[in-house]
């Protein structure tokens, strides 16, 4: 039997608690019950003698012991006395975690880009860690007093209106008609309002809008390298994935054609613009190629521009949404390289029957939106502070891809060989083959540095000897340190 001095403890009695003592007793009995440090079968003291163990009335402790027995928790036997209720499972003494759960779940395979993720988050709080992210922006650049005073008007509004408690449909919609004045003005694209499905990251884009055209066995056509989530959500909705080879000028769209003859493609992913993870502009002559063979095999085109807002050198190229007379392409685009990944803003850009089944199916998952949030960001894209905010930031990230730049040339010399790219957020690094990017990227954490794995971003699990760098959201002397600590590692598995 458990020893007397350590009921109350046992019990958990707290007379600084608002709950009645006789509840507490009862909560303090069941829990101790579940977790084993009761078994079935234990003998309770008497009423009396609990009563003055715990130091309260003794009619607390019946009321205690009635209701646990109600509930089938304690056993009163005549001449013997209360007792755990022996018909009660066994249970382990104790109980470090919640047991696992009863049914068999679907399985899916580990994705090492999530894993690295989840690792480098881990590693987030460590003192002094460095990231070369994939080409996150920088929070700190963030005008917050902009930002908190749009906040502010925009909570105003939002419960003047009332939209807050009724739903989002006003501010959605403003905020659809602002993305595609924006788009409209900067990108090319003829649309409208009713053109533009919002979503809480390019993640649910791309899941939703794959939903919408994908059956399992379909095939789908993805670089070389591409963007781990993207191909990673077409195999869980049981898409056949085919590979298109990359080279210094994008996408080999002149091996599509071929591989529309041996295969009956539905749908093809690219990132023309700076393609992911190489940072490779679509040239102009294949960009048509593409529209042309996606017109005479009949496929749709996700075009992802998942960082337009940041070309350094000559005029951005036009999505391949912005031709007027294609009908198979669908663009998804974001804020989140505008304003970093707390403000949950991406859309997509489709005909209208499109966007019809995209928002059906979105109200399943997410139903209402952030009506404070799409307020705030309307106001901000209407006002010009977003493209002031842009254009200021801008000119600093170029000259940290040139600090970048610079580090790596003199770390690496010519064991290493980068295009730069013409605009984006980080930089494709080759590495001469006497250094092993697995061994430097283990090796690097040592070093208080994370880094991705370039072999991460190829769908077939090929090798690949290179590393993207992304820059944006390391200042200067932070991308000297980082580049430091890389070349660090470089020398300590060559030696």
């Amino acid at each position: 039997m458990v020893q007397m001095r350590k009921w109350r403890p046992l019990l958990k009695l707290d007379d600084t608690e608002a709950q009645a003592s006789y509840r507490q007793i009862v909560e303090g009995l069941v829990t101790a019950i579940v977790d084993g440090r009761l078994t079935p079968g234990t003998l309770l003291p008497g009423t009396r003698e609990m009563a003055q163990l715990l130091d309260v009335n003794r009619k607390t402790v019946i009321l205690a012991y009635e209701e646990a027995m109600t509930k089938g928790w304690l056993v009163s036997e005549p001449r013997r006395g209360t007792f755990v209720n022996a018909q009660l499972a066994p249970l382990s003494t104790v109980r470090s975690a919640p047991p696992s759960f009863a049914l068999e779940l679907l399985a899916q395979p580990a994705v090492p880009y999530f894993a690295q993720r989840q690792q480098a988050t881990a590693l987030q709080h460590r003192p002094g860690m460095l990231f070369f992210d994939n080409g996150a922006c920088d929070h700190r650049l963030l005008p917050q007093a902009v930002l908190h005073r749009y906040y502010r008007n925009a909570l105003r509004k939002s419960f003047a209106s009332n939209t807050v408690r009724h739903g989002s449909d006003g501010t959605s919609h403003g905020l659809r008609q602002a993305l595609a004045e924006m788009l409209r003005n900067n990108r090319g694209l003829a649309v409208g309002a009713e053109h533009i499905c919002l979503t809480q990251g390019t993640q649910m884009s791309l899941y939703l809008t794959a939903s919408a055209l994908l059956e399992p066995g379909d095939v789908v056509l993805v670089e070389r390298l591409s963007y781990p989530p993207a191909w990673e959500i077409f195999r869980t909705l049981g898409a056949q994935l085919v590979t298109v080879d990359l080279d210094s000028e994008g996408c080999r769209v002149d091996q599509i054609d071929e591989l529309c003859r041996l295969h009956k493609v539905r749908m093809i992913y690219v990132t023309p613009h700076h393609q992911f993870p190489t940072t490779v502009s679509l040239h102009a002559g294949r960009r048509q190629q593409l529209l042309a063979l996606a017109k005479r095999h009949d496929f749709c085109v996700i075009e992802e521009d998942y960082d337009h807002e940041y070309h350094f050198d000559g005029r951005p190229y036009l999505p391949l949404a912005s031709d007027s007379t294609q009908r198979h392409v669908i663009y998804i685009g974001s804020l989140s390289k505008s304003l970093g990944s707390t403000f949950r803003c991406s859309y997509v850009v489709a005909p209208r029957n499109v966007i019809e089944v995209l928002e059906q199916n979105a109200a399943l998952i997410l139903g209402q939106g952030d009506a404070v949030a799409q307020q705030m960001l309307a106001d901000l894209i209407n006002d010009g502070e977003l493209k002031k905010h842009l254009r200021r930031v801008s000119k600093e990230y170029r000259r940290r891809r040139e600090t970048l730049h610079s580090c790596l040339a003199e770390a690496f010399g010519e064991r290493i060989s980068v295009q730069e790219p013409e605009g984006g957020l980080a930089l494709w690094v080759r590495f001469a083959d006497e250094i092993d990017v697995d061994r430097l990227v283990e090796k690097a954490l040592e070093y208080d540095l994370v880094v991705r794995n370039g072999r991460q971003f190829s769908p077939m699990d090929q090798p690949e000897n290179a590393l993207r760098l992304g820059f944006a959201s390391l200042n200067r002397e932070e991308i000297q340190q980082a580049t430091q600590r890389l070349a660090q590692a470089a020398n300590a598995i060559a030696g």
